[in-house]
């Protein structure tokens, strides 16, 4: 069963991919979305970022559900 999810992304990768993506896929959790987004975003693959989910940075093995805040975070520079 498909599910819709919506992640937002920051920095570069909004810049490479857009500001929002919908996904009408099924994930069980951040590591599957990771595979996902790297097998149709190959440049991701390059470049470290963090996964947050509900504003927190989560774990490969954290799991998401549909209604989650799910957000892509590039590496930053300070200032």
């Amino acid at each position: 069963m498909e599910t819709h999810y919506r992640i937002t992304f920051y920095g570069i990768l909004q810049e490479r991919i857009a500001s929002e993506l919908s996904l009408n896929i099924s994930l069980k959790n951040v590591s599957e979305m990771r595979c996902y987004l790297e097998e149709n975003y190959p440049f991701l693959r390059n470049i470290p970022y963090l996964v947050a989910v509900n504003k927190t940075i989560s774990p490969p093995e954290n799991p998401i559900r549909p209604s989650d805040d799910i957000a892509l975070l590039p590496p930053f520079s300070g200032g």
